[in-house]
């Protein structure tokens, strides 16, 4: 494994991070805060209750966009939405931070989306002393490359026609055909993505990087935009990284992408940035 430390930890402050002109009155000189932040201890889940609503939500661009919300969120999990990380990214790993917490903030009018990341990584800073660096690390991923049975999906029509309505098929899945976008569906122990007019890369790359829970590169060589319609056993996405890929049987993740639109996930060892969490306090500090 290669190491190689490239930010230097930060804690005790808040970031260092500034937006130009905001626009909803701050001062320049200023970081970036919310108006309000309110941090609680998220009550212990009971034996046989369900999870509810997990994670953070809201904000500019949603229903509520002058409030912002993380439910049963822990430290390393706001990290991950702050920082636009991806969950293999995290070291210690996500799963290693089991203190959650429930964060209600109001969002300055005007904010932006970004804006509000970035008061999300000062209230890490100043309100649970994050301290963070980066490293470059080999990790094992995949590369995703077009099947030896040649490719199965379907170059988008330059003008389709519009979508009728829903359509439901035998395996049960009600849905309107996407457009410029993926969808995802579950239906009798099944799950479904469905793309429309898309490129292979962010797409499906993404979505493979999501299913395995590992880095996926594009190493298709494909440049030009899909329809297609992935199905698999939605019990084979929970623990699918420790899943053999030359092992077809059963409907799993890395059996359809071959099978239905063939492409394949190949293992390879993959460079990556990853973000090392040096500190964080388990209480956070007063309101």
């Amino acid at each position: 494994m290669m190491n190689s430390t490239t930010v230097t930890a930060i804690s005790g402050t808040l970031l260092a991070l500034f937006v130009c002109g905001p626009s909803y009155g701050q001062a320049a000189d200023q970081p970036l805060q919310f108006d309000v932040a309110s941090i609680k201890p998220a009550p212990p889940r009971k034996e046989g209750e369900p999870w509810g609503m997990m994670g953070c939500f809201g904000g500019p661009g949603s229903k509520d966009p002058g409030r912002y919300t993380c439910a049963k969120a822990s430290v390393f999990m706001m990290a991950i939405q702050a920082y636009g990380l991806k969950p293999y990214q995290l070291r210690p790993p996500y799963s290693a931070d089991d203190a959650k917490f429930n964060v209600e903030a109001k969002v300055p009018p005007g904010a932006t989306s970004e804006q509000v990341k970035v008061m999300l990584r000062n209230l890490l800073a100043e309100r649970f002393k994050l301290a963070f660096h980066h490293e470059k690390t080999e990790t094992q991923g995949y590369a995703l490359v077009v099947a030896k049975s040649g490719l199965k999906m379907k170059v988008s029509a330059p003008d389709p026609p519009p979508a009728s309505g829903p359509l439901k098929d035998a395996d049960g899945f009600v849905y309107i055909p996407p457009r410029n976008g993926m969808a995802v569906g579950w239906a009798n122990g099944l799950t479904r993505w469905a793309g429309g007019n898309v490129p292979v890369d962010p797409f499906l790359v993404g979505l493979a990087n999501t299913l395995t829970g590992r880095p996926v590169i594009d190493a298709t060589g494909l440049k030009g935009k899909y329809d297609f319609t992935l199905t698999f056993s939605s019990d084979s996405v929970e623990g699918a990284s420790g899943t053999d890929p030359s092992d077809d049987g059963g409907l799993t993740v890395f059996a359809a992408l071959e099978k239905q639109l063939g492409l394949k996930l190949e293992p390879r060892k993959i460079m990556i940035d990853v973000f090392v969490i040096d500190h964080a306090e388990k209480t956070p500090v007063e309101n």
